[in-house]
């Protein structure tokens, strides 16, 4: 049997031969004249890679990452979820950055009001989001309605706002060496609200964290007073609050090195369902009901979630490859990779994985039919190059 390479080899070959800034996801603008705002507003936009072949596998959460115009933190901030991604840690999501600037930066996140104006900047912020920005992503980019809001220091503030403000339409908050304690809001505004029951109808995580360093004292000593408030008082049964303290990390640091372990312990449902197969040996001793009992974990953790997840390529070609390589179970490896073609049939390497494993058991039909299925494919993918066409081609001449 022809060896099958481990599977970050074959996700950095996807990453290089794609030439992408990111292994699984776009590195997009999205301009919206925006009349809340009343002006054109640019924002990053990373759309799953697979969206755009595979549209079987339903809708994305949506993360709103506010500071994208810090260049450098935020591509490490991208490069973290697009990571995350590709070793199973998080589903694949619609993110979305939001830039601030010297002039608007305060003003949009404050109280303020222009001139005869009914709205102040924050709520001209915050109906921008809800009712333009999100819903676009909806009608426009298959997004679903699990968000996630993500800010640092002065946008900080603005998820703490937000939390309380649109508690209903948030499912995990990330204050980053944020604040509470400037108009309109103040902590013990905040305090009050998380204690009372009938204001979390759904369940919403909140994650802070502060720094170590002289700089971050002022938002490590409020945030120290929130966990306290939090620690000794009942809060209400949906709101779970969660802060981690930094040390040594400064104030832009904290800023990026916060959210991979924010979004690991997030997501911990989703990242279990690999772990689970691979050493839990009621699960893979038998390739019995395999297909059926796979699908179900992930129906599991979609209603733990409350939004669909699905595997990614990486959990199917894990773990076809565990139990082909090592325990050489090629029926629950070929189970494994139906279930892939299911969500991903433009993956044309799983029709290549399928002929390897239906050899060992020498089955010459299906090894056949995965051979047209591959050549079909190909000679019909509108983005790939003949030349390139004729090198995958390749792959499948008859020995």
């Amino acid at each position: 049997m022809r060896t099958i390479p481990i599977i970050l080899a074959i996700l950095f070959t996807i990453h290089f031969a794609h030439g992408q800034k990111y292994q699984n996801y776009t590195n997009d603008t999205l301009t919206i004249d925006s009349k809340f705002l009343k002006e054109n507003i640019n924002l990053n936009l990373h759309l799953p890679e697979v969206l755009d072949t595979d549209k079987s596998i339903g809708k994305y959460p949506i993360t709103i990452i506010f500071d994208s115009q810090n260049t450098s933190t935020y591509a490490h901030i991208i490069s973290s979820i697009d990571l995350l991604t590709s070793e199973t840690q998080i589903p694949a999501q619609i993110v979305i950055g939001v830039p601030f600037n010297r002039q608007n930066r305060l003003y949009r996140t404050s109280s303020k009001k222009k001139e005869n104006d009914e709205l102040s900047g924050i709520e001209r912020m915050e109906r921008f989001l809800f009712d333009e920005l999100i819903p676009k992503l909806k009608k426009e980019h298959s997004a679903n309605s699990f968000l996630t809001i993500i800010g640092h220091s002065r946008t900080g503030f603005l998820v703490n706002y937000l939390t309380i403000n649109q508690t209903e339409e948030i499912n995990i908050a990330v204050s980053l060496s944020g604040f509470y304690n400037d108009e309109p809001l103040s902590s013990k505004i905040f305090k009050e609200y998380v204690i009372d029951e009938n204001h979390f109808k759904n369940k919403l995580k909140y994650y802070f964290t502060a720094g170590g360093t002289l700089e971050e004292l002022p938002y490590r000593e409020q945030f120290e007073d929130m966990d306290n408030y939090f620690l000794n008082n009942a809060t209400a049964e949906n709101f779970i609050p969660s802060y981690k303290a930094n040390e040594n990390a400064n104030h832009i640091t904290n800023f990026w090195t916060s959210i991979p372990s924010i979004l690991i312990d997030a997501y911990a449902d989703y990242n279990a369902i690999l772990d689970r197969w691979f050493y839990d040996e009621t699960k893979a001793s038998s390739s019995k009901d395999l297909y059926k009992n796979f699908r179900d974990d992930f129906k599991s953790v979609s209603e733990k979630m409350g939004f669909e997840v699905n595997p990614n390529l990486t959990h199917i070609y894990s773990l076809s490859s565990f139990f082909s390589n090592i325990k050489k179970d090629y029926k629950s490896a070929i189970a494994v990779v139906n279930f892939g073609l299911e969500l991903y049939p433009n993956e044309l390497d799983f029709h290549l994985y399928q002929i390897e494993f239906y050899k060992e058991i020498g089955d010459t039909k299906m090894i056949e039919f995965h051979r047209n299925q591959y050549k079909t494919k190909v000679e019909a993918s509108e983005n790939l190059t003949v030349l390139e066409k004729s090198e995958l081609l390749k792959n499948i001449v008859t020995e």
